[in-house]
C-alpha cells in the first residue's frame, strides 16, 4: 500500500544532444548535469545507457555507436529516436508507481525532443504498469512489446488514439497507473507524473527531410509539441542567435485552459548564442572513439577535420539558469544534493568571469563545409574553380540554408545580453555581450535586435493610438 502523504521520490531522464556522447568526445550541459546527479560516467560503452541505483538514467545522443556515414545521416535526420523515446519510456515502466514518484526530465536539442515525446506518450496512454506472470515474475517480452504499442498510439493520427478519447481513457484505466485528468469529477485531483522538465533549444524534427523549393529542407514536426497537463513545470532555454534552417526551435506552449494562465507551469527564456553554445556542444565530424579503423585514425590528424568548440560562458548562463530551477523546485535536494548545486552556480559564475574563459568559435554555420572531414582543402578548391557561387547551389542550400529565427511572441522572456547582470559576481560592469564576445562578426542573427525593433514599435503605435 502506497503511502500518500510522503513526498514522491525522483526518477530522472536526461537525454543528450545528437552527437553527444563519449565517442564525441563532449561533456554537453546534460553529461554535466547527469555527473551532478550522481551519475557514474565513466568506464562505460559509447551506447549504453548510464544508470544511477534505478533513480537516474543519461541517455547518449542520436547518431552513435554507428558507421561514419550512419553517425552523420542519424544524427541529422534522428533515425533512431523512436527506439530512444520507446527505451526511455520503458525505463519508467519498470520503475514508476503512483503516488510514490515523479519524474524529472532534462534534454538537449534532439534529447529534449524525446523527453518531449516520452511526455506525450505518458498524455496519451499514461505509464503502464508491468505484466506479470502467473509466478509473480515479470513478463519483459509483452512489457516490451506494450511499451512498443503505446509509441505508435502516441504517433498516430486516427481520432480513435488521441488522449481524451474515450478509447484512451479505456485503455489508460486498464493499462496505466492513475493519470491527472482521468479522475472522476468529485475525486482529488492527482499529481502530474512529470514534477519537471529541464530543456535546451528542442528542435522538433523526426524522420526523412522534406525539400521545400526555395527554402530548403523542412522537417516534420515531432507528433505533440503542446505541452500536456502530465507535465507540472517546464524550463526551456532557446537560442537567439542560431540560423539554421534545418533546426527551427520547437517552442514549449501549452493548449489554453479555462481559469489558467496563458502557457502556465512553463518559464522559457531566449539566450544569445547558437545552439551548440547553450548546450556546450563540442563536435567534430571525425570520431577519436567508435566508428571503423579509418576513422579513428584520420581523427588522430588536427588537419583531417576542424573542432566546433561551443562559447562556454553562454554554456554556463543556461547552466546556472537551470541549476537554479532545479533548486528552487527541489527545496529537499533529491535531484541534486542541494550543496552541490550550489557549489556548481558558484563555479559557473566563476568561469563566466574568468580570464580563461573559453569564447569558442561564434556561429560556424556560414563556413561549415571547412569543418566537415579535409573541409579546408574541399572548400579551398571549390572557391579556386568557382568563386562562392557554389554556396548559392540548390545542393549546398538544401543543407546549410540559413535564416534567421523570429522572436514571435513580443512579451517573450529574452535574456538582455546587453545590459549588466547583477546576478553575475565580479563581472566588473561587463556585460554577458562582453563577457562572451556577442558580436556582429562572430554571431550575425539579427534576432534580437528585429525583436527590440519590433517591441518599440508596438509600444509607439499604442502610444499614438487616438
Amino acid at each position: 500500500m502506497s503511502d500518500t502523504s510522503a513526498e514522491p521520490k525522483p526518477l530522472i531522464l536526461l537525454g543528450d544532444g545528437s552527437w553527444c556522447g563519449r565517442e564525441a568526445d563532449t561533456k554537453s550541459n546534460i553529461y554535466l548535469l547527469a555527473r551532478m546527479i550522481g551519475i557514474d560516467m565513466e568506464n562505460i560503452t559509447d551506447t549504453d545507457v548510464h544508470v544511477m541505483d534505478d533513480k537516474a538514467w543519461y541517455i547518449h545522443g542520436v547518431g552513435l555507436g554507428s558507421t561514419f556515414l550512419d553517425y552523420v545521416f542519424n544524427g541529422i535526420t534522428a533515425q533512431d529516436i523512436a527506439m530512444q523515446c520507446i527505451a526511455a519510456y520503458k525505463l519508467i515502466v519498470d520503475h514508476y508507481s503512483y503516488p510514490d514518484h515523479q519524474i524529472w526530465m532534462f534534454g538537449l536539442s534532439r534529447g529534449a525532443f524525446m523527453v518531449r515525446s516520452v511526455a506525450g506518450m505518458i498524455n496519451n496512454c499514461g505509464i503502464i504498469k508491468r505484466i506479470m506472470n502467473s509466478d509473480g515474475t515479470v513478463n519483459d517480452v509483452e512489457t516490451d512489446m506494450l511499451c512498443h504499442l503505446v509509441y505508435r498510439i502516441y504517433r498516430s493520427d486516427d481520432p480513435i488514439n488521441r488522449p481524451r478519447s474515450p478509447q484512451s481513457v479505456q485503455f489508460r484505466r486498464r493499462a496505466s497507473w492513475p493519470l491527472i485528468g482521468d479522475e472522476e469529477p468529485e475525486a482529488p485531483k492527482l499529481l502530474p507524473p512529470v514534477k519537471f522538465m529541464g530543456l535546451i533549444d528542442t528542435v522538433g524534427s523526426l524522420g526523412i527531410p522534406d525539400f521545400v523549393g526555395g527554402v530548403g529542407l523542412d522537417w516534420p514536426q515531432f507528433h505533440d509539441q503542446k505541452v500536456s497537463s502530465v507535465v507540472d513545470l517546464v524550463y526551456h532555454a532557446v537560442s537567439l542567435h542560431d540560423d539554421l534552417y534545418v533546426f527551427p526551435p520547437c517552442l514549449a506552449k501549452r493548449n489554453p485552459h479555462p481559469g489558467m494562465q496563458k502557457d502556465f507551469g512553463i518559464t522559457q527564456c531566449w539566450f544569445p548564442g547558437v545552439h551548440y553554445d547553450l548546450g556546450r556542444q563540442r563536435f567534430r565530424f571525425l570520431r577519436m572513439f567508435g566508428g571503423g579503423r579509418l576513422e579513428r585514425l584520420l581523427a588522430r590528424w588536427n588537419w583531417a577535420s576542424k573542432v566546433i568548440q561551443p562559447n562556454e560562458v553562454v554554456s554556463d548562463l543556461v547552466l546556472k539558469w537551470i541549476l537554479e530551477a532545479v533548486m528552487a523546485n527541489d527545496p529537499g535536494g533529491q535531484v541534486i544534493l542541494t550543496p552541490k548545486v550550489d557549489k556548481e552556480i558558484k563555479a559557473a559564475n566563476q568561469r563566466m568571469v574568468s580570464q580563461n574563459r573559453q569564447l569558442g568559435d561564434g556561429d560556424v554555420y556560414h563556413n561549415i563545409v571547412a569543418y566537415a572531414p579535409f573541409g579546408t582543402a574541399i572548400v579551398g578548391l571549390l572557391t579556386s574553380l568557382y568563386g562562392t557561387r557554389w554556396q548559392t547551389n540548390q545542393i549546398y542550400q538544401l543543407f546549410f540554408a540559413l535564416r534567421d529565427r523570429l522572436v514571435a511572441d513580443l512579451d517573450s522572456w529574452v535574456y538582455n545580453y546587453m545590459a549588466v547582470d547583477g546576478s553575475i559576481p565580479n563581472s566588473q560592469g561587463q556585460t554577458i555581450q562582453e563577457l562572451a564576445g556577442i558580436n556582429r562578426s562572430r554571431y550575425p542573427s539579427q534576432t534580437y535586435e528585429a525583436w527590440r525593433l519590433s517591441r518599440e514599435d508596438t509600444l509607439e503605435a499604442f502610444r499614438n493610438f487616438p
